[in-house]
């Protein structure tokens, strides 16, 4: 096996290079269709943009299936180069098309999707075995570094640079993400992985035996793993639900503050790379250490709880100026999500068995999300305008109940079975595949 610098390093320039693209799309795309479109439309676009991942996850499950994972990475960024180029040109003609506009945001949620279902997928094949989350939070680090780069010079060059231009930027970079691929050590890849960790888990586990010791170091296909499995389902869910419903009012809010193109690119562009600054800072200063001596529970249960009081504060207080600065915060907690929550949630599909965890990360990355943020747009489709603020708020304020309740089932089970850390004693509870 490659020493882990060697798939460290090429994993963390990928989620770099994606999330590069992904900060970049998402800004342009947002701006411009609100400032052309208005924030009435944002529900149409929700629900074109959860329609649109579902089909690219199902395609690309197909495509796994039938070719090597490596095939399927390139292709999938040549086919975003592409589409990319396609907008650039048509938008360069029809400025205000509904189509086009619409295109470009859900082209920015494919994005999204994609890297996220990749990158987890890789990281996982990686570092699955690994005791600490320090692999999870560096690869994971390469993100806000891309926001901090992307969303500086977008914040600063906003009202210069064309759209046009901005897009070009995006297909420049999915060019890199194809070239740095060919770099990637194919012991990363999915299928490789699996023969490696299979033989070394199998010695593993004869060692362990003859010391007499019971250490869980992945689940095995039992009722157990699928119970944790629909676990993190469900928890992916209401979290989904309610992140959406807040990013919505967000959005909104935000458009009826900020009119112009310029203004609405730079409140994103710089309200992302302020977030991401944080972010870097949290992951290289305290995020493996906190991870490593409390645990996933902390973060995963901080989020929901955390959300909860803004929200009741906004029930509370209905000024615009502080729903703005409420729904700021609420979207800022994308610090704590990103920089522990996102890398705590990575690792917890360590412990399940790897066929089992590759399917799980496709159906909650591919399927699940992009189903419940098709829910919540459809919903809003039809009643958002026969709403008001606080009804939605209270909407997604009860989601987090089962949301938390489920993150601390979910961590308490993971903390139970994942593997022991040197120097500990491996748990003396009964196996999941014995119960």
């Amino acid at each position: 096996m490659n020493p882990p610098r060697q798939v460290l390093l090429p994993l963390f320039g990928f989620t770099f290079l994606t999330s590069a693209t992904y900060s970049v799309a998402r800004a342009l795309g947002v701006s411009l269709f609100i400032a052309r479109m208005g924030s009435d439309a944002l529900p149409v676009a929700l629900v074109a943009s959860a329609v649109t991942v579902i089909a690219v996850s199902a395609i690309t499950h197909l495509v796994n299936q039938h070719f090597p994972a490596r095939f399927s990475v390139i292709g999938s960024w040549i086919g975003l180069a592409s589409i990319t180029a396609w907008l650039t040109a048509m938008i360069s003609v029809e400025h205000h098309s509904f189509f086009l506009l619409g295109a470009l945001y859900v082209l920015a949620e494919v994005r999204g999707c994609v890297n996220t279902i990749y990158a987890t997928t890789l990281a996982n094949n990686a570092f699955a075995s690994s005791t600490s989350k320090r692999p999870f939070v560096l690869i994971a680090a390469g993100a806000p570094i891309a926001g901090i780069v992307m969303g500086a010079v977008m914040g600063y060059e906003a009202s210069v640079i064309e759209d046009t231009t901005w897009l070009k930027i995006i297909i420049g970079l999915d060019v890199a993400t194809i070239i740095l691929l060919s770099w990637i050590p194919k012991t990363s890849t999915a299928k490789t992985m699996s023969t490696v960790e299979s033989r070394s888990r199998i010695k593993r586990s004869k060692q362990l035996v003859q010391k007499g010791i019971r250490s869980m170091k992945r689940i095995p296909a039992s009722p157990s793993a699928y119970r944790y499995r629909y676990g993190l389902v469900s928890l992916i869910a209401f979290n989904v639900f309610a992140v959406t419903m807040v990013d919505y009012q967000w959005k909104v809010i935000a458009g009826d503050h900020l009119i112009a193109e310029d203004e609405l690119l730079t409140y994103f562009a710089g309200f992302y790379a302020v977030n991401d600054i944080l972010i870097v800072l949290v992951q290289f200063t305290v995020a493996t250490k906190l991870l490593d001596r409390f645990g996933i529970g902390m973060p995963l249960c901080a989020y929901p709880l955390l959300l909860s009081i803004l929200g009741l504060i906004a029930l509370i207080n209905q000024s615009h100026s502080v729903l703005i600065l409420l729904f700021t915060l609420g979207q800022g907690l994308t610090v704590l999500k990103r920089s522990l929550y996102d890398p705590g949630l990575t690792s917890a599909y360590a412990i399940l068995p790897q066929n089992i965890r590759n399917e799980t990360i496709l159906l909650i990355k591919g399927v699940v999300k992009p189903l419940i943020e098709a829910a919540v747009a459809v919903g809003l489709l039809f009643l958002a305008s026969r709403m008001t603020t606080n009804q939605i708020t209270s909407t997604w304020l009860a989601a987090l109940i089962p949301w938390f309740l489920l993150s601390s089932w979910v961590s308490s089970t993971y903390e139970k079975w994942a593997p022991t850390q040197p120097g500990k004693e491996p748990s003396s509870e009964l196996k999941l595949s014995e119960q």
